[in-house]
């Protein structure tokens, strides 16, 4: 394992955030917006979420025309992993 590459994730989404907090500062126009962007897809999150945890109950075990469990070949058949 690469050494450092944990903490790389870490320092990205730092500046990742200083970029942030620059910009809002810079425009307090832009947090506004932000905020009520947020504000809005959490509400719209709210809204659905059951209507979207009642369609994925219907489907549960499925996605699509695939099984979410695959069928495993068993021990000693020609199939193998």
């Amino acid at each position: 394992m690469v050494e450092g590459v944990g903490s790389a994730g870490y320092l990205s989404l730092l500046f990742l955030v200083g970029v942030l907090i620059m910009v809002f500062i810079d425009s307090p126009l832009t947090l506004m917006v932000t905020l009520i962007a947020i504000a809005l897809m959490v509400a719209g999150w709210y809204a659905c979420r059951k209507r979207i945890h009642e369609i994925a109950e219907a489907r549960e075990g499925f996605t699509g025309m695939s099984p979410v469990i695959a069928n495993r070949p068993t021990p000693g058949s020609a199939d193998r992993i």
